[in-house]
């Protein structure tokens, strides 16, 4: 270890010497790593060549990590990389294939950012950006013959293979293509991916450990192919038509409509932290804590504090990054309503998902149940408990504090 440290530019000892001290949470990790960064240098002696080759990586690693972020549009106000915003950023690296000859070093690395420095660097720069997701998509890759055979996981699929080598590295929604394997077989058939299964693709998203998975479609025709892309339970978010040969530019346009609407979901708009007090109104404990938790996952919300809970109804103080109109934005596609009344701002639930498209990115679908993540069930459900009496109902009171 100590020789590895001595080779190192000064640098790069600091942000390796955070990476061993620090107990970072592995999500925290995959969300802000970028794989594959190609180092390259020469110069009179092999250990310059080495600090030029891995500054100059970091640099365009970060880079990488910056327009994986940013919010669409915004990518041309991005702050240009230095040594300084790396050394301000990283949380450390790692070297593979490393070669060094008497003028110059090559290798491959990987560099991980700490989330906070990271975040703080686009907020500071004025731009709205995205906070990677923590787990990936999975991709089920169906190919459709012009005489209707199928291919999937055996035999030859160049659709498969085009998702296989497509560069995810500025994706800020990480996408996974299955193996193949024994587990991948046995989880989506053909038939399961053509009928766009629930139950098939869920199984194959716990196997990856995705957040979910969905099916893209390239179907051969007269003039080409066919390509589509579907959620479970809802309609293609994605068709369009390429050349017989174009399935590497088909797989750019439907990881694209991927990243696209994550950003458009997830999106931290510019601007200040404020605070806003509002009332929220709930059927009962079990809607409570679904909205509770709806409106904690927003990306723009930073905290919601409770300062009283009623029955029916909560008052709290949201810290939140923006302004009023894109918050309630921001609550509207997740099914939250945030209105202003002749008492101020009230929250409900309720609101329609705007998109869509949820899905794939764990967001509730269309007239769907509202996930809650309590573990007591979601909408719509028979509760756990049932409701008491309402006669015996308490009479409006304070609750907690």
């Amino acid at each position: 270890m100590s020789s590895s440290l001595r080779a190192l530019p000064r640098l790069v000892v600091a942000g390796l010497v955070l990476l061993l001290a620090a107990a970072v949470p592995a999500w925290a990790a995959e969300t802000y790593r970028v794989e594959g960064v190609q180092a390259q240098a020469t110069a009179a002696d092999p250990l310059t060549a080495r600090d030029q080759a891995l500054s100059k990586a970091q640099r365009e690693a970060l880079e990488t990590l910056l327009k994986r972020l940013a919010a669409p549009g915004t990518e041309g106000q991005l702050p240009r990389t230095s040594d300084r915003l790396v050394f301000e950023t990283m949380q450390g690296f790692e070297v593979q294939q490393e070669k060094t000859s008497a003028t110059s070093y090559t290798a491959t690395i990987s560099v991980e950012f700490r989330r906070e420095a990271v975040d703080r660097l686009l907020a500071g720069s004025g731009i709205a950006y995205v906070e990677a997701a923590g787990k990936p998509l999975v991709v089920v890759p169906l190919l459709v013959a012009a005489d209707g055979a199928v291919a999937l996981w055996e035999g030859d699929n160049p659709w498969r293979d085009a998702w296989a080598r497509r560069n995810g590295a500025t994706d800020p929604q990480r996408l996974v293509v299955p193996l193949g394997d024994l587990q991948d077989l046995q989880a989506v058939t053909p038939q399961a991916a053509q009928a766009v299964d629930a139950g098939a693709l869920a199984l194959i998203a716990q196997h990856y450990e995705a957040a979910g998975a969905f099916v893209a479609t390239a179907m051969a025709t007269v003039s080409g192919l066919s390509v589509s892309a579907a959620d479970p339970g809802q309609a293609p978010f994605y068709s369009g038509s390429f050349p017989a040969d174009g399935f590497d530019a088909a797989v750019a346009a439907v990881a694209g409509a991927i990243q696209d609407r994550y950003r458009n979901l997830n999106a931290i708009p510019a601007g200040p932290t404020l605070s806003l007090d509002a009332k929220a109104r709930f059927a009962d404990l079990r809607g409570w804590r679904d909205l509770k938790s709806t409106v904690e996952s927003t990306p723009a919300v930073r905290r919601l504090e409770v300062r009283r809970l009623l029955v029916g109804e909560a008052r709290v103080a949201i810290t939140y990054q923006g302004d009023p109109a894109s918050l309630r934005a921001a609550l509207a596609q997740r099914g939250i309503a945030l209105e202003m009344t002749a008492e101020g701002w009230e929250l409900r639930t309720g609101v329609g998902v705007g998109t869509g498209m949820g899905g794939g990115l764990g967001l509730p679908a269309p007239g769907g149940p509202v996930p809650d993540s309590t573990g007591l069930g979601a909408i719509g459900q028979s509760p756990l408990i049932p409701p008491a009496p309402a006669a015996a109902a308490p009479p409006p009171d304070l609750l907690f504090q």
